[in-house]
């Protein structure tokens, strides 16, 4: 290379200046990007002399020598106190300041990308002004793909796509920034937890705690992981008690009313929004945690040193409960499969074909002698298919329309809004009554916690599936799964329901104008009444 003498020095200075922002982006964010240096190290606030920290110290300056010290981190972070700013200052820190280095930003929908630190990139571009700056992308040297920053979604229907995607980033110098964590499904934090091999190869991870099985607080917990907590009684605007020191971010004001509105300090909302604090699950879950757990301490206590329940245990009918998919790449199919109270086998897979799932349902059906009226398959949509295939195969199992009218059950007295609610409702209170054993797996432990429950015009609700998938980050599959075993499994329908019937039917129009049916049947418990209430 040749260069002009008055060149030397600028490039020497450059050099020299990358060398000290490398080990102190702090230097770098007020030098290249013009960062009030006491938004992002609190300590340099006299104010901050006496205070008390509620959440890990300096957090900001915290995550940035968790970085320099080439550490994997997680941040789980109350809303408003400057984390998604903080990501992008340290997207062009990562950049400038290691050559040929690859930063990949990623969260489970590209709204969310452009939304939060694509939009602080671009406020700060102007001030950075190195290569180009596109949608999603700055490319260091026009035409080359070695030097880059992207956005990479982390896609909820195809997550097995994505995480295969995921496993192809590689280089030298490589930092992955992942937003709204809670949200990404696990599958793709393992792809780049597998494909950050290299010595100064990082992990970033960002987000608002859900509930201490969602996806950022298991990464967390992780050995190589330096877990770190942000709390918003821990801003700058808190403790000055000015929301004008960092315009827009959190203020005493705005935690006064998140109090308001959760009534206590110990609200799960509370401790998640405000303290950074992963709460056990939200404050109106349909499921707790630590129902969940006991189930799992008695399924354990039954095995005694085998690995599946002792056979003295298992009494009662045999059950299986399907939740149907119909796709190579995206949702995944289930099948939960119990003796009396007791889920012995849950798996989840891949299912191309709706219809082909019915006939090997059939198949094992004969082959463990399970009788029809206690298989439960949910029957909307490409459930269908899988129905009908069953009933090709002379099994006229119990087909679970969840939009359908509730169940008349002896003895409950709630009301409900469709089947799902019921069912759903069901499944809550045999686990709050520990009358329902379950195996311990964390993603079904995910499903069946992240749910919630509301009442409209005097009837129970539970939260749309859709919802559900977007706060979990995949298909509940396998909680779907486990809640049709355990409404079938000490329940049967009559012989003419099972035959499908339609004497005792009754139809309605459905928002589509379509005829939809709304089964009157009673069921007929066959191993003793169960609680219908907590």
């Amino acid at each position: 290379m040749n260069l002009k003498n008055n060149e030397m020095p600028d490039l020497m200075k450059r050099l020299l200046d990358i060398s000290r922002w490398r080990k102190n982006p702090l230097d770098y964010f007020t030098e290249r990007l013009g960062i009030r240096r006491e938004t992002i190290d609190w300590m340099l606030i006299p104010e901050y002399g006496n205070h008390e920290w509620d959440g890990t110290p300096n957090p900001l300056m915290s995550i940035c020598q968790s970085l320099v010290d080439n550490k994997w981190t997680a941040v789980e972070s109350a809303t408003s106190v400057g984390k998604t700013f903080l990501g992008a200052c340290i997207v062009l820190w990562f950049l400038e300041c290691f050559e040929n280095a690859l930063v990949v930003t990623t969260a489970p929908k590209e709204k969310q990308l452009q939304l939060h630190i694509w939009k602080e990139i671009g406020k700060l571009y102007n001030r950075f002004c190195i290569g180009t700056l596109t949608k999603l992308q700055i490319r260091m040297v026009e035409g080359r793909d070695e030097w880059i920053a992207i956005g990479f979604v982390a896609g909820i229907r195809a997550e097995e796509e994505s995480a295969t995607k995921a496993q192809g980033f590689h280089a030298e110098h490589m930092l992955i920034i992942f937003e709204e964590t809670p949200g990404v499904p696990q599958p793709i934090m393992e792809a780049f937890q597998n494909t950050a091999q290299a010595p100064h190869n990082l992990l970033l991870a960002f987000g608002n705690p859900d509930h201490q099985l969602d996806t950022l607080h298991k990464f967390a917990g992780l050995k190589n992981v330096n877990a770190i907590r942000i709390s918003a009684l821990d801003h700058p605007n808190v403790v000055l008690k000015s929301a004008s020191f960092i315009p827009g971010a959190v203020s005493e004001e705005g935690i006064n009313r998140a109090l308001t509105r959760y009534m206590h300090r110990s609200n799960p909302m509370y401790m998640s929004r405000i303290r950074g604090i992963s709460p056990e699950q939200s404050v109106d879950a349909l499921i707790r945690l630590e129902w969940c757990s006991n189930s799992a301490l008695q399924w354990m206590d039954m095995c005694g040193f085998k690995d599946e329940p002792e056979p003295k245990h298992l009494t009662g009918m045999q059950a299986l409960g399907i939740d149907v998919a119909n796709s190579e790449t995206g949702d995944e199919a289930a099948i939960a499969y119990g003796k009396g109270n007791i889920l012995l086998t849950l798996e989840s897979f891949a299912c191309p074909d709706a219809n082909q799932l019915g006939h090997k349902i059939s198949v094992k059906m004969n082959e463990q002698h399970i009788a029809q009226e206690f298989v439960g398959v949910d029957g909307v949509g490409v459930g269908a298919g899988t129905v009908n295939a069953l009933k090709e195969d002379k099994k006229n199992v119990v087909n679970l329309l969840s939009g359908s009218a509730a169940i008349v059950v002896p003895d409950m007295v709630e009301q409900f809004g469709n089947l799902r609610a019921q069912m759903w409702w069901q499944m809550r209170i045999d686990l709050a009554h520990g009358l329902v054993i379950l195996p311990k797996d964390d993603e079904l432990f995910a499903d069946l916690i992240t749910p919630t429950w509301f009442v409209r015009s005097g009837k129970i609700y539970i939260e749309e599936k859709e919802e559900i998938k977007k706060r979990l980050g995949r298909s509940p599959n396998k909680g779907d799964a486990v809640v049709y075993w355990n409404w079938v499994r000490s329940r049967r329908v009559t012989s003419a329901a099972v035959a499908g019937a339609k004497s005792k039917d009754t139809e309605k129009k459905n928002g589509n104008g379509q005829n939809e049916k709304q089964s009157a049947f009673k069921y007929n418990f066959s191993s003793g009444r169960r609680p219908t209430t907590i």
